[in-house]
């Protein structure tokens, strides 16, 4: 864990290293024709964070 206090760049090593699972969730058309969709991320030793 020392290598992530401090990062100078963000790897996919590093990445995988403090996520533990990304949940995307079903797009909501609204009625102005916006889109909107939910992406919760929720990391290794923490969990979600709101």
């Amino acid at each position: 864990m020392k290598e992530c206090v401090n990062p100078t760049e963000l790897t996919a090593e590093l990445l995988n290293t403090l996520i533990e699972k990304i949940v995307v969730h079903e797009a909501v058309k609204g009625e102005d024709g916006s889109r909107e969709q939910e992406v919760e991320i929720f990391y290794r030793f923490i969990g979600k964070i709101d």
